[in-house]
């Protein structure tokens, strides 16, 4: 009767331990923050852009807030952009730095991000950081930042952390698959 007894408890301890770690699920919260303001990445729209007049082939990847299955018409109010040549997937930009060509094509690195329709851009691009607000150029800076984003297909992650020098700043943590896209010019 003991024996029995031991082999019931030892059935029962181990299905609870199996019903517990059923249990557990971990939810991925996957996330863009302009300014302070954190959204879900609700729609990934990508293009690929071939490479011409020097320039490498590139990507350009939207991450929304909100549900698009084809690029907005006009400007959305909150988003996170990014366009970036082939060379650089993979790789861990540091994003203070201008990117420097070392090929016979020139890399290319643009981020974009809007918050409640306020749009700042990020132009590394011939060896110089271009930041500006709205349409207008600014004497701004980049203080602190990276970027790391890979590619295969349509499938991307990307981990981006960057600050400027008036406080404005953009976070993006994002795994997934995007819809391919032609992107407006």
């Amino acid at each position: 009767m003991k024996r029995i007894f031991m082999l019931c408890l030892a059935g029962a301890l181990a299905l609870a331990s199996t019903s517990c770690k059923d249990d557990k699920k971990t939810i991925i919260l996957q996330t863009i923050t302009v300014n302070g303001q954190m959204y879900e990445v609700k729609s990934a729209l990508y293009g690929e852009n071939p490479s011409e007049y020097g320039d490498e082939a590139s990507f350009n990847l939207i991450l929304l807030n909100d549900v698009f299955s084809q690029p907005p018409t006009g400007e959305p109010s909150f988003y996170v952009g990014i366009e970036l040549s082939e060379s650089l997937y993979g790789k861990t930009v540091d994003l203070t730095k201008p990117i420097v060509k070392s090929g016979t094509l020139a890399p290319y690195l643009d981020i974009v991000a809007a918050n409640e329709g306020q749009s700042f851009e990020i132009d590394n691009s011939e060896g110089s950081i271009d930041i500006s607000v709205g349409e207008a150029d600014t004497s701004l800076t980049v203080t602190s930042g990276t970027l790391k984003v890979t590619k295969n297909g349509g499938d991307f992650s990307v981990k981006l952390s960057v600050e400027l020098s008036d406080g404005k700043s953009i976070f993006a943590d994002w795994t997934g698959k995007a819809t391919k896209v032609t992107i407006p010019e």
